[in-house]
């Protein structure tokens, strides 16, 4: 089995009811048929470079699954007749491609600890007694102005 990545791009005058009903019916396909999914990435609606449909606007989904080449057929052919669906793209995902795409990962989580490791630094200072050294420094400030 290989690693595959899907791109679709939804039309986005759905309600987000239908969109996701979209993109579970896109994730029944790709199981029903053998593929494992392995993670669902919604990037959200997205100004299209051009019209697609008279639609300026679509709703990206990135799909990384691993299934059989037999697989990608049905699941294009399925992507093909549902009327929401405006583009999709699938491609095989190399070694390479894999190895970038776990150190990105590992690269946003790193990022993502250190943000809430700051966060709660910050918050620790908010709470310290330096509050009412800023009070006294302001009632200063104002008996020097009368």
């Amino acid at each position: 089995m290989r690693t595959y990545s899907s791109i679709v791009v939804i039309d986005s005058l759905l309600k987000s009811d239908e969109i996701d009903s979209t993109i579970d019916k896109i994730e029944r396909n790709i199981k029903n048929n053998g593929g494992e999914i392995m993670e669902v990435d919604r990037w959200g609606k997205k100004r299209l470079a051009y019209e697609i449909k008279k639609r300026q606007y679509g709703y990206y989904v990135e799909f990384y699954f691993k299934a059989g080449a037999s697989v990608i057929k049905v699941i294009e052919r399925e992507y093909g007749l549902d009327e929401n669906i405006l583009r999709y793209l699938t491609i095989v995902l190399d070694k390479k491609a894999l190895e970038y795409r776990q150190q990105e990962k590992e690269k946003s989580l790193r990022k993502k600890t250190e943000e809430s490791e700051e966060k709660n630094e910050q918050a620790k200072k908010d709470e310290s007694p330096s509050g009412t050294e800023k009070s006294t420094v302001r009632e200063k400030s104002k008996e020097t102005v009368e």
